[in-house]
C-alpha cells in the first residue's frame, strides 16, 4: 500500500512512482526525456525543489520539497497526468501499436482511454540526514542493482543525479543541491 504522509512544506520527501503493470515503458531515452523535462518544468516554475532523482525503466525516484501552494499530492497528480499524456502521444506518433494496446487495455480496466502510471505513489518524509543519505545512496545505486545492470558505476548513469553528487559533473537538468542540508 502506498504511503502518503501528512504533508508539511518544510519537509523533503522521497517519492517513488511506477509505470502501469511495472511495464518497462521508460527504457528509451526519448521517454526518459519526457519525464525529465517535466521534472525540470516543475523546478523552474518553483513548484518543487528537486534534489535527487533517477529514472529507471519502469519507475522513478525523487527527493524533493513541495510548497504550501503546490503540495505533494497536487504536484504528483499533475506530473503523472501530463507525462502520461505526453508519453501516450509519443507512442501514438511512432505508431507503436504494441505499447498502445497495453496502455489502452490498462485504461479500460479503470474506464479510461489509456493508463501509463500505477495509481498513487509512495512518499516518505525525509526525517533525518541519515535517512536522506540512505535514500540518496539507494537512488544513485539503483541502476547498478543486479536486476537492472544499467551501468557499472552510479555516476555513469545519465538519467540520475549521481554524476553531480559523486563527481561534481553537471546534471542533465539543473537541480537544487541537497548537500547544504547534510553538513
Amino acid at each position: 500500500m502506498p504511503v502518503k504522509p501528512n504533508f508539511n512544506s518544510d519537509y523533503f520527501y522521497f517519492v517513488t512512482t511506477t509505470a502501469v503493470g511495472h511495464a518497462h515503458l521508460f527504457r528509451r531515452d526519448v521517454i526518459k526525456r519526457i519525464i525529465l523535462d517535466s521534472l525540470h518544468h516543475l523546478r523552474t516554475t518553483r513548484k518543487i525543489k528537486l534534489f535527487v532523482f533517477v529514472i529507471m525503466p519502469n519507475h522513478i525516484h525523487i527527493i524533493a520539497q513541495f510548497s504550501e501552494e503546490y503540495p505533494l499530492s497536487d504536484v504528483m497528480r499533475d506530473f503523472k497526468k501530463f507525462t502520461a499524456r505526453q508519453i501516450y502521444r509519443h507512442f501514438q506518433a511512432e505508431g507503436n501499436t504494441k505499447v498502445l494496446e497495453v496502455l489502452n487495455r490498462e485504461g479500460e480496466k479503470v474506464k479510461q482511454e489509456y493508463k501509463v502510471w500505477e495509481d498513487g505513489y509512495d512518499a516518505r518524509d525525509v526525517y533525518s540526514t541519515k535517512f536522506l543519505q540512505q535514500k540518496m545512496d539507494y537512488i544513485h545505486h539503483n541502476p547498478c542493482q543486479p536486476q537492472w545492470k544499467l551501468v557499472e558505476m552510479p555516476e555513469e548513469y545519465l538519467w540520475s543525479t549521481a554524476g553531480f553528487y559523486f563527481d561534481g559533473k553537471p546534471c542533465i537538468i539543473p537541480i537544487d543541491d541537497v548537500r547544504e542540508f547534510l553538513a
